[in-house]
């Protein structure tokens, strides 16, 4: 409940001195009946029309230096945040190294003692082709690329056509050796996915080409759409490539020459690891590219 004064007062002045103004309130001889809410009322509009002091300056400092080291410990914290994220970044991008240095090496060794004849150079060809040139073509352009992160863009795009043409062309090479050795006849998955992957990589080279005249061709097509279905290409022929090597690992040709289980276990693991690592800056711009065209056509 609130409470209620009733005062009767006499007249008087009340002056306060604030700095180099004086403060007069004049009560008249009558009788003052209201409540304490309304008391409080007068006083906070009081206080509010106070000329501006030392005091209420050191008030008004002492806010803004609070507001502004919040925001610079918020700043703060989100840098470090992206900072532990690029190193993370780069330490994955080190690790997708190791990973793809030691299939190729690997795969390269026991094909080259086998003479490099028949499935050692399918085997051969497609992992140069598509295990380590077609992966390092499609980093080219990530921004945390331990090898290419300072160079400028148009040196990336052109490290990434001709890694993408040499690799192609591998990928290409090892795929016909065995479909003409085989006769086309698909049966197993491994054999499926990698032709499947040779399709893809033919389509993914010629969608190279119109993404890299895209400003030639912008009349006929746009080329963030252009970019983009390349993008979409290149990823989709690299996991399926990547795919198909995993099954390659069940084939007769690596389990006689593997040195055990556990090493094959070993071997498709590294070619998932490679799969996933390698794709992540891809997705990241195709995903970049997914929100601009969605912003332009909305």
């Amino acid at each position: 409940m609130t409470s209620r004064n009733t005062t009767t007062t006499s007249s008087s002045t009340i002056r306060t001195d604030y700095g180099s103004t004086t403060l007069k309130i004049s009560i008249d001889n009558n009788t003052l009946d209201t409540d304490s809410a309304s008391i409080e009322d007068n006083i906070v509009g009081v206080y509010q029309s106070l000329p501006y002091t030392s005091t209420t300056n050191l008030y008004a400092k002492s806010s803004m230096s609070s507001r502004f080291s919040k925001m610079t410990v918020d700043t703060m914290s989100k840098n470090e945040a992206q900072q532990i994220g690029q190193r993370i970044e780069y330490l994955l991008n080190v690790i997708n190294r190791i990973c793809i240095g030691f299939v190729t090496i690997y795969m390269s060794w026991m094909c080259l003692r086998m003479g490099l004849a028949g499935t050692a150079l399918h085997a051969w060809l497609v992992t140069i082709g598509f295990s380590f040139l077609m992966a390092e073509a499609i980093m080219c352009h990530y921004n945390h690329n331990v090898l290419t992160f300072n160079y400028r863009r148009t040196t990336k795009t052109t490290m990434h056509w001709m890694l993408q043409s040499l690799g192609g062309a591998c990928g290409i090479a090892g795929v016909l050796i065995k479909c003409i050795q085989k006769g086309f006849l698909l049966q197993s998955t491994h054999g499926k996915l990698g032709f499947a992957a040779f399709i893809l990589c033919c389509i993914s080279m010629l969608s190279g080409l119109a993404a890299l005249y895209s400003v030639r061709v912008k009349k006929f097509l746009s080329p963030l759409l252009n970019k983009t279905f390349h993008n979409v290409l290149g990823i989709a022929t690299f996991a399926v490539a990547l795919v198909a090597h995993f099954y390659g690992y069940n084939t007769g040709f690596f389990s006689r020459k593997s040195p055990s289980n556990d090493f094959t276990i070993l071997m498709k693991v590294l070619t998932l690891m490679t799969l996933c690592l390698s794709s992540w800056g891809p997705l990241k711009s195709l995903l970049h590219k997914m929100r601009s065209i969605i912003k332009t056509f909305s």
